[in-house]
């Protein structure tokens, strides 16, 4: 038995199953984590990172970086009370520890109990001691370097709202600590580019000043400013460049000769975050599934998986578990290799969502297709290993090559052409590796400059067979629609944007509904998105880009046809029986905050193209088992409606 240490159950019937919802956030703050029954303690992480200075850790997405950096966090910082003045905590001085009761302090409480705490040397020496930057780079997206540049601002001033209390501080009676300089940064005046970059740093020297220690820095989502550049590839190279050049001066400044600063952490998805950090050059990383020190605290383990199994009530499950999630391997530093699971696969099944690996996301299922690709994909889904050259550093133009089989496949680059040619054998390991880091592929074998990958479980298999796959086979059996029917379609679609007409939505309903039942019928939303993008951007070319929401609602993309001035918010569905879930699911509050979100102010940072849009539509274009189309559609934000077709013949 390892020593992470799971909460003692309180019972053991099977009814403990609803026990496992997990807080908001998916658990990813540690003071809502910590003492719910299905916790397991990692807390020994934290003496591994004392160990080391800076580190960047990456894993694919809900592999508990987010909460392990918030536990971190919450066991390093100077806590504040509700007047802003730093916490003393009690000392017995005798025993060189802290007492055992802190009443004043709340992140004493998280830890009570805890193995990181029965070294009390260690939690003496570290424990509330270090002020604390905590920077999320998470909404850190956009589709040129202005937009980029704007939501760093925004997040540095988030940062800095975090230390408001400075403001009334003693700090600006000494040389040196400019109260105005703070200021400007709280109220997010205008801030040029190189005071952008220069925020953190000031910040650092800030707290060190107020609190006469040095500063640890915590970097949540890293990769984020980079994968926007793959996923919505509508940046010019030379944006690109200057995207990355920002932020490489950002931490340069923050983590290269700043004595203000002692320790930090970093967090990302994709190795395409340690570009960002190629300046500082003094941070350590931490690759995914490579046998490092960290490796057992960002998975659960099989006994691990078995305990939780036991407490809920559900141990039966075990083995339909494992062969569904199993199949990640890592070396841990005593030299085992052990099977390590996706906490969150895991939870998710105790809260019998047993139908798919909910921590992974689906940016590059177009990039599957590419005719290069797909031999490898087609090897890697027959049960068999690839094996690929092992890229330890991107560069700019890997992100022009992934960012040409993602997705969105506009790109306003002038090295189009070339990046086309580069997708050759080194493309496509480049994209395999880009999978194995989101989490589709494990590693058989490592080497120093090379990856034999496989597909690691029947859950990951399921999904890109189920949701990416098919749609290569789907595209194969459709790649020459009947003309007359293809063509009535794209024109009644570029009627509706052109007239903005309800009467052209009826038509619409009818021209899909024929389509389909002369065609071969898509079976599933994925195979329905598909086509109907493949058909759009045949019709609208260059025109058409995809755009998906960020803030969970249900919506599938938003389209931009530039010629027409228009924009569409797209929404797919097949239903299986009668339903108008999706008339009433829609149209709550939270679709209405997304069509505020899509008014294109947020999306287009280009005052030109913005003010160009002049019709935006809405269309949910559903299809159940008798072939009969059902679109629900607003038109220039007019109270939503519904048309449906008339259907296949009896």
């Amino acid at each position: 038995m390892n020593e992470h240490k799971i909460n003692e159950p309180a019972q053991t019937s099977s009814s403990n199953t609803k026990e496992f919802k997990l807080p908001n956030g998916a658990g990813s703050i540690y003071e809502n984590y910590y003492n719910q029954p299905y916790y397991i303690d990692k807390t020994l992480l934290i003496k591994e990172l004392f160990k080391k200075t800076h580190v960047l850790i990456t894993t694919p997405s809900r592999f508990s970086k987010t909460l392990n950096m918030r536990m971190v966090k919450n066991f390093v910082e100077i806590e504040v009370d509700k007047d802003d003045k730093p916490i003393v905590l009690d000392i017995d001085e005798d025993k060189r520890c802290l007492k055992e009761v802190q009443p004043r302090s709340k992140n004493f409480t998280l830890f009570q109990g805890k193995n990181i705490f029965k070294d009390k040397e260690f939690v003496f020496q570290y424990f509330g001691k270090y002020p604390t930057i905590y920077v999320y780079l998470g909404g850190v997206n956009a589709f040129d370097f202005e937009g980029i540049l704007n939501r760093l601002k925004t997040a540095i001033h988030d940062v800095f709202r975090k230390h408001a209390y400075l403001r009334d501080s003693s700090l600006w009676n000494r040389p040196g600590y400019n109260k105005k300089t703070f200021m400007k940064y709280l109220k997010s005046e205008s801030l040029s580019e190189e005071e952008v970059q220069s925020g953190l740093e000031i910040l650092s020297k800030f707290l060190h000043g107020y609190y006469g220690k040095p500063v640890y820095v915590f970097v949540d989502d890293l990769d984020t400013p980079i994968t926007s550049m793959v996923y919505r590839n509508r940046m010019t190279l030379k944006d690109k460049e200057k995207t990355i050049a920002l932020f490489q001066m950002v931490f340069e400044k923050l983590l290269k000769e700043n004595e203000c600063v002692e320790r930090s952490l970093f967090n990302a998805g994709h190795q395409l975050g340690g570009l960002l950090l190629q300046s500082a050059s003094n941070v350590e990383h931490y690759a995914f599934m490579q046998g490092h020190i960290f490796s057992e605290f960002y998975a659960l383990e099989e006994d691990e998986v078995m305990d939780l199994l036991k407490k809920a009530g559900q141990f039966e499950k075990f083995n339909e578990i494992k062969e569904m999630y199993n199949g990640y391997k890592t070396t841990l530093r005593d030299g085992r290799l052990i099977q390590i699971y996706s906490p969150w696969a895991i939870l998710e099944c105790l809260r019998d969502i047993m139908g798919g690996c909910k921590y992974i996301y689906f940016h590059i299922d177009d990039g599957l297709s590419h005719f290069k690709i797909e031999p490898k994909i087609a090897q890697l889904m027959s049960g068999e290993c690839v094996t690929i050259k092992y890229i330890k550093n991107y560069g700019i133009k890997d992100i022009e090559i992934l960012s040409k089989l993602s997705r969105e496949n506009e790109s306003d680059s002038d090295s189009d052409s070339e990046i086309e040619s580069e997708i050759n054998d080194y493309g496509v390991d480049l994209f395999i590796q880009f999978l194995y880091e989101d989490g589709f592929l494990y590693p058989t074998e490592l080497g120093d400059d090379y990856l034999t990958l496989a597909i690691p479980n029947k859950a990951v298999h399921r999904l890109i067979d189920n949701m990416l796959y098919r749609i290569i086979n789907f595209r194969k059996r459709h790649n020459d629609p009947r003309p007359r029917l293809l063509k009535k379609f794209t024109d009644t679609l570029e009627d509706v944007a052109r007239l903005c007409e309800e009467d052209r939505v009826r038509a619409l309903a009818d021209s899909i509904d024929v389509f389909f039942r002369k065609q071969k019928r898509p079976r599933n939303e994925a195979e329905l998105r598909s086509f109907l993008f493949m058909q759009m951007s045949q019709k609208f070319g260059l025109s058409t880009i995809g755009w998906f929401t960020l803030i969970g609602t249900r919506c599938d993309a938003l389209t931009v046809i530039k010629y027409l001035n228009v924009a569409f918010i797209f929404d797919y569905k097949i239903i299986k029986k009668k339903s108008n879930y999706a008339h009433r699911q829609i149209f709550d509050e939270r679709y209405y905050t997304l069509l505020e979100t899509a008014s294109l102010e947020e999306i287009f940072s280009e005052d030109s193209m913005y003010l160009s849009i002049k019709n935006r539509i809405y269309l949910g274009i559903h299809m159940n088992k008798d072939c009969k189309v059902s679109i629900t559609y607003s038109l220039n934000d007019m109270d939503p409606n519904v048309v449906v077709s008339r259907g296949a013949s009896k």
